[in-house]
């Protein structure tokens, strides 16, 4: 999670409350249900552990029990999160071993929070490329023509040997995207949930433009390739906090041409993404009124217009819900 998410803490307490059950008292635009096919394969982009199941936890549930399969890919451990590593790893100046420790220990938590959805280890997949480092990879940090980006929390420019997809992969964009196409083409999904490009946190921003970078790579290998893109998200202004019960769309953010979707849950799916957000407990300690706010009746999903995307691009579009830079790690 980022500042912003902390920041907005002390703010929403004094925020009206309005319990009501769709958009007809509200203003705002009103919602279909989401389609799930039998034996559907979803494919679920994770900028952090926990944006899975804060976002689509009560998806994976409907997934399963329409016997279809599940991979999540997370693109970084999250293992920036300078307040939680001092929490966590009981330091006051965290060094960059601890900010490796920390990433690790929520990769764990990932694990635990997937098998309470009832999702096998085996589906998921660490990319470990750099929290809060995404968006440069984009643009000043994309080839092999410059050295690879260093990440100033853990020091490190590449993922660990074990999270490496393809060989010789760096802290590089087209790096990233060479990944993404490779698991992509590999799992043939049918649904592909990833955050839209609105979405207020540089690293979810980033993850909508590789994820559309990247499929267009496998359209070009496959021309008959076809996936149901879901966008979903999770940072955008005060936004679900000015209500409870149902989870509303967000105000002044158009659905595109799909209108929004909704996933209802029953009180059992609700239950169970409450139990696999409580997994992680990193994450609790530090914010569980922002993920708790999540676990809601329903899920809410839109389909981006057509698209087009080609990295690298010259004006990084995510750069002002960038966290300040941070000094270098020892």
């Amino acid at each position: 999670m980022s500042l912003r998410v902390v920041a907005l803490a002390a703010s929403l307490a004094a925020l009206p409350i309005a319990a009501t059950d769709d958009g007809a008292s509200t203003g705002r635009p009103r919602t279909q249900t989401l389609a799930i096919e039998d034996g559907a394969r979803l494919l679920v982009i994770s900028p952090h552990p926990d944006d899975e199941v804060i976002a689509a936890g009560g998806l994976i549930q409907r997934v399963r029990t329409a016997h279809g399969d599940v991979r999540v890919v997370y693109l970084t451990d999250g293992e920036s999160y300078q307040a939680g590593v001092r929490i966590e790893e009981h330091v006051a100046d965290p060094k960059s071993s601890d900010y490796r420790v920390y990433g690790v220990h929520r990769q764990h938590e990932a694990r635990a929070a997937l098998e309470a959805l009832g999702v096998e280890r085996g589906a998921l997949t660490f990319l470990g490329f750099p929290n809060d480092g995404l968006s440069r990879l984009m643009t000043t940090y994309w080839s092999e023509r410059r050295n690879a980006f260093v990440s100033p929390y853990t020091r490190r420019d590449r993922p660990r040997p074990s999270e490496i997809v393809v060989p010789a992969t760096r802290y590089r964009g087209e790096d990233l995207t060479q990944e993404l196409a490779a698991i992509i083409g590999s799992f043939h999904p049918t649904m592909l949930a990833v955050p839209r490009k609105e979405d207020q946190h540089a690293d979810h921003c980033a993850a909508w433009y590789f994820t559309a970078d990247a499929l267009g790579d496998v359209r070009r290998v496959e021309a008959d390739f076809r996936a149901d893109v879901l966008n979903y998200v999770i940072h955008f202004n005060s936004w679900p906090f000015e209500d409870e019960s149902a989870l509303l769309p967000p105000p002044d953010l158009p659905a595109g041409p799909s209108g929004w979707l909704t996933v209802p849950l029953t009180a059992a799916e609700a239950a169970r993404k409450r139990r696999a957000l409580q997994k992680y407990e990193s994450q609790m300690r530090m914010m569980d009124w922002f993920l708790m706010t999540f676990a809601r009746r329903n899920e809410l999903f839109s389909r981006p217009p057509a698209f087009r995307v080609v990295l690298p691009i010259a004006r990084n579009p995510c750069a002002a819900f960038a966290e300040p830079a941070a000094p270098r790690a020892k």
